[in-house]
């Protein structure tokens, strides 16, 4: 069973005010092959794409803080 109309509506609201979507142009060929691996090792491309966000923003700090070399 899938949603109702007003838990998609809600949803729909809630992300609207609280999400983003952050994206890059890749090369198809390329693009596929990534989304195969992910596939073959039981993840997923968002999940990639947070998880290197994560790292990198433990790394070189959020914008706006100073951060020491």
């Amino acid at each position: 069973m899938g949603l109702s109309e007003s838990k998609r509506r809600a949803n729909n609201k809630w992300d609207a005010a609280n999400m983003t979507v952050l994206g890059c142009k890749v090369r198809r060929d390329r693009a596929e092959q990534f989304k195969a691996a992910c596939k073959k090792n039981g993840t997923s491309p968002n999940a990639i794409f947070l998880a290197a966000m994560e790292k990198f923003m433990e790394e070189y700090g959020e914008a706006g803080e100073d951060t020491e070399p």
